[in-house]
């Protein structure tokens, strides 16, 4: 060890030696067993109370974990494509994202069996096959029904996710094979069965350049096949709460807002498993501030493309493009909760992620996170349950016993997939070479680092 610490190569070592012995902590098992009984607690009593609620919140609450787990892994996509050196602490959080997909794709599964018919006004039991009901404003309604058909629109949902997943997976295998060889190289083995199914043949520093190379292959099929799946699940999933309306942007919106998504929740992560994951050596300040600085233009970006839908659809007055909005926009039961997801995901992230010194202090950057993933929770929900709940007033009650029960609920989930696979893994990508700092890497810090721990 130097004068100015371990070397990269100690750090490595100490990344892997911690495995051994890595297991989730009893306080975060406790807190997502608890929040996985309030979320089944808020179900049944949801049920009893209002099913139409209670299933737009499902079909929200997937939604939201689907972009969570999806948004993450198209960041770690995006720091293999950049090549950046500074963000490569983080790469295996945001890699761990991905083993929340197939829960909410199985919670996916359960809403289309079972809440298709309560939630879209399209359904035909919804409609009672009345025809004329899906007949909007001078469209062709045949065009239409065959892209709802009920069967049809069922196998599209679940074969987006499936397919990303694929991809997922493949982007995954070739970026943790090296790490966990590497690993099982120093520790005698693998740690875990499953790592056999990772696992390359060979050194582990040739198995990185190949892997490398294959997932630089991979860089465009991941890039377009997101934008093009995610908008597609968008449109379908939840434009077509309202089949009568539609945003040519909502599908971008919604991916890029996706990543915002996966950003908040990869830098809660990392900043509060930061001792749990010995994260120390690696999560410098400029970590957080370079991601503070991503978060921010996050940010920015879902302002300017929410103000971007909105305007041509207020100055064109279209009614089958008003309603949508006025219903959550101007009716006084829905209004106040527009302006609360405005204030959480845009007002006041903005306004705190101005500050330099704010992203490379520890607990007002995890502050900040919370503010930004429970903002778009409530966005998400805000785009269903305007239309399928019709009542005159807002229903307090369901609101924070069944929305956000299944909200707690899925954090739960969503704290033991993660937490058990990162337990089982190097916390790094130890393999490799992109880890250490780049010596043309240089930030000015406008206080004193200690203040990072605070």
């Amino acid at each position: 060890m130097s004068s100015h610490g371990p070397s990269f190569e100690d750090k490595v070592a100490a990344s892997i030696d911690a495995v051994k012995d890595r297991s989730l902590p009893g306080m975060a098992r406790n807190l997502a067993f608890a929040g996985i009984a309030w979320g089944v607690a808020g179900l049944g009593y949801g049920f009893m109370t209002s099913p139409e609620w209670t299933w737009g919140a499902w079909l929200a609450t997937s939604f939201f974990f689907l972009c969570m787990g999806q948004g993450a892994v198209m960041f770690a996509v995006i720091l293999h494509g950049t090549k950046a050196h500074w963000g490569r602490p983080l790469k295996r959080i945001a890699e761990s994202f991905a083993v929340v997909l197939p829960i909410a794709w199985l919670a996916l599964l359960v809403f289309l069996i079972f809440g298709t018919d309560t939630v879209y006004s399209w359904s035909p039991a919804y409609t009672q096959g009345d025809p004329t009901a899906l007949a909007p404003h001078g469209q062709a309604p045949a065009a239409k029904e065959f892209w709802l058909a009920k069967g049809f629109f069922e196998a599209r949902q679940l074969g987006y996710v499936a397919l990303m997943m694929l991809l997922d997976f493949l982007f995954i295998r070739n970026s943790i094979g090296p790490d966990l060889k590497a690993a099982a190289d120093r520790l005698g083995g693998p740690v875990a069965g499953w790592w056999s199914t990772f696992m390359p043949s060979g050194d582990a520093a040739e198995a990185f350049k190949s892997g490398d190379y294959r997932n630089e292959a991979m860089l465009p099929v991941m890039g377009f096949g997101y934008a093009i799946l995610w908008s597609l699940l968008a449109f379908d999933l939840i434009m077509s709460v309202d089949p009568w309306w539609f945003s040519n942007m909502f599908g971008g919106w919604i991916f890029m807002s996706s990543i915002l998504l996966g950003m908040a929740s990869i830098g809660f992560t990392a900043v509060v498993g930061k001792d749990w994951l010995d994260l120390g050596p690696w999560l410098k300040p400029h970590v957080t501030h370079d991601l503070g600085k991503l978060i921010l233009a996050g940010t920015m970006f879902w302002g300017y493309t929410l103000f971007a839908q909105i305007l041509p659809i207020y100055y064109t007055n279209v009614p089958e493009e008003t309603n949508f909005l006025l219903v959550r926009l101007m009716l006084p039961q829905w209004a106040w909760y527009s302006q609360l997801v405005a204030v959480l995901v845009f007002l006041a992230p903005f306004t705190m992620l101005l500050s330099r010194g704010l992203k490379k202090m520890h607990r007002p950057f995890v502050a900040l996170t919370c503010l930004t993933i429970t903002g778009l929770f409530l966005e998400r929900s805000l785009l269903v349950l305007p239309s399928t709940y019709l009542e005159d007033t807002f229903p307090t009650v369901l609101f924070l016993v069944t929305s956000f029960g299944l909200f707690a609920g899925g954090l739960g989930v969503t704290v033991l997939a993660v937490g058990s696979f990162l337990s089982k893994v190097p916390s790094v990508p130890v393999a490799d070479p992109r880890l250490d700092e780049h010596p043309w890497e240089g930030h000015i810090h406008a206080f004193d680092a200690s203040h990072a721990a605070k």
